[in-house]
């Protein structure tokens, strides 16, 4: 037998052979277990456009229809509100936006179209809009279309917070609103971490590194209502927590 044959049989190293089978248990989850759009599937109550409209518009129109005049093309602008309620070049009496009337509106009916010819954006391109955001852009024209300013020219303002089943378990107002989406998903917070798992997250996400020895046994035997907190506070004092935050600047 030939050395290269012989060698081309060897058993693969466990070690190799591991890595391979987790890729691939990870690719299949990924890819057969978590749909792409699973996340996005829920229609809100009320769609928002900064939260839910300008994005697609912004990754799948913008570039032809947007604030760069050089690349416009129709003369079409979506990225302002006068653009989008104008009446179209070639067609006085339609269109870009209609607000309540989603039939009348040309943007709905270029992105909902079946024909490749009148649709939008146009195969071509390589974009497309998912069945799910056709959807959120009919409901938000027949909400009223309304546009908003750019979330960060809007002043903040204190919202109500969410009423939630489960009221014993959240722990501050951030959880209120953490746990009133996941109830409107049917999910269920998790159990809480020990100390030990709640240390590790800790460190990995303030350091990168795990804790040592020394960070657990402190943490284990520190029984105050505010050990946390002063975990955390240790953790940033840290010179690892100023590397790891430098990591992504330094390889920029």
């Amino acid at each position: 037998m030939p050395p290269w044959l012989r060698s081309a049989l060897r058993p693969i190293p466990l070690t190799i052979t591991v890595i391979v089978l987790l890729l691939a248990a990870g690719a299949w989850f990924l890819f057969t277990r978590v749909p792409a759009e699973a996340s996005a599937e829920i229609m809100p109550d009320v769609v928002d456009y900064n939260y839910h409209i300008r994005p697609i518009l912004s990754d799948r129109c913008y570039k032809c229809h947007g604030p760069d005049a050089r690349k416009r093309e129709q003369g079409l602008r979506l990225d302002t509100e006068e653009g989008a309620y104008a009446a179209l070049k070639d067609d006085p009496k339609a269109h870009v936006l209609v607000p309540g009337d989603p039939l009348r509106s040309e943007l709905y009916l270029r992105i909902a179209s079946t024909d490749t010819s009148y649709l939008m954006p146009p195969p071509s391109s390589n974009l497309a809009l998912t069945a799910h955001e056709v959807k959120l852009i009919e409901k938000w024209i027949k909400q009223g279309a309304v546009f908003k300013k750019h979330w960060a020219f809007i002043p903040p303002v204190k919202v109500a917070l969410p009423a939630v089943k489960n009221s014993a378990w959240p722990k501050n107002e951030i959880d209120r609103f953490v746990l009133a989406s996941m109830e409107k998903q049917g999910l269920e917070p998790n159990d809480d971490a020990d100390k030990l798992h709640l240390l590790k997250r800790l460190s990995f996400d303030i350091t990168g590194l795990p804790p040592s020895l020394e960070l657990q046994n402190e943490f284990l035997q520190d029984a105050s209502a505010n050990a946390y907190d002063k975990m955390v506070d240790k953790l940033m004092s840290m010179p690892q927590y100023g590397e790891k935050m430098a990591v992504s600047w330094l390889d920029l």
